[in-house]
């Protein structure tokens, strides 16, 4: 919590130091608001964003810079053994920078460009992060982080397309094609759903600058992919390194429903999701998370 409110402060901070047409994000992924702690156990992201305007005004279509750093945590449902044969799931941390270009075909129409460079192992933080939170704030003991998957390198290259549709005043249809290919992870995504209300919950694009405004609103839909390579759980595709692997299951899903509050200034969003099994030692069905976002709009 300490952390929490040490990066709300900055969050505010940095409101004096940026321009128009700018924002930041502060988002949190988290299983512990359902009293659990395992699988995607947890991820917290850094997103600045900010609209590149044209030099000349016949161009109408607007471009967007992102920048992101992220850190996403895995644990087995037996956080505390320090026997991998009781694992389901392997230790593993990822954290990365990503930087991206967002660009409008047309006024409900956009696509994305960019890559991912980052670490795994303890080369991430991955293990430190957790265990202090867990021993400093809640008073739990270590988790064994027993096998890992390995310290490495990683580069992964994306693209997207967007796209949205109103339906009358208050419903808006949302559609998102994904993919990747890298040494962290290769897959291919789909993400549909409806936006309800005067406000929006994911903006084009996913990008918090778009459709900036009062308002609020519901959202509800599912996120699909099909992963052909996870490092997280299958180790690496070149070497075998890894201790302790699981066998991936490549199709996967997320049902998620979310609201959002948002003024000229300030968003506050909260995205529940539900997401289907990683690997096949799991033996829940599906597992429980919570998303948390703030962002600022800088004036």
């Amino acid at each position: 919590m300490k952390k929490l409110l040490l990066l709300v402060v900055f969050l505010w901070g940095t409101t004096l130091l940026f321009g128009q047409s700018r924002y930041f994000n502060l988002n949190v992924d988290n299983d512990l608001f359902f009293v659990t702690d395992y699988y995607y156990s947890s991820g917290i992201f850094l997103q600045y964003g900010k609209e590149i305007f044209a030099e000349t005004t016949n161009d109408s279509l607007r471009k967007f810079q992102l920048f992101e750093v992220g850190q996403e945590i895995y644990t087995p449902s037996d956080r505390f053994s320090i026997d991998p044969q009781e694992y389901d799931y392997p230790y593993g941390g990822w954290t990365y920078i990503k930087v991206s270009q967002q660009k409008e075909i047309s006024k409900n129409k956009q696509y994305e460009i960019g890559l991912q460079l980052g670490v795994t192992g303890d080369w991430s933080l991955a293990r430190w992060m957790q265990n202090t939170y867990h021993t400093n704030v809640l008073g739990l003991p270590e988790n064994a982080w027993v096998n890992q998957v390995p310290e490495a390198f990683h580069l992964n290259v994306f693209a997207q397309y967007f796209y949205q549709k109103q339906w009358g005043k208050y419903l808006r249809y949302i559609h998102q094609n994904y993919s990747s290919i890298g040494t962290q992870r290769m897959h291919l995504g789909n993400r549909m759903g409806l936006n309800i209300g005067n406000g929006t919950v994911f903006g084009l694009g996913a990008n918090t600058l778009y459709n900036q405004g009062d308002g609020d609103a519901m959202y509800i839909g599912i996120n699909s992919s099909y992963v052909f390579h996870d490092y997280m759980i299958e180790g690496s595709l070149f070497n075998d390194k890894a201790l302790f692997t699981a066998e991936n299951i490549p199709f996967r899903y997320e049902i998620e429903i979310g609201f959002a509050i948002q003024n000229n200034r300030w968003k506050f969003l909260f995205l529940y999701k539900n997401r289907s099994r990683d690997n096949t030692l799991q033996p829940t069905a599906s597992h429980h998370l919570m998303n948390i976002t703030l962002s600022r709009f800088f004036n």
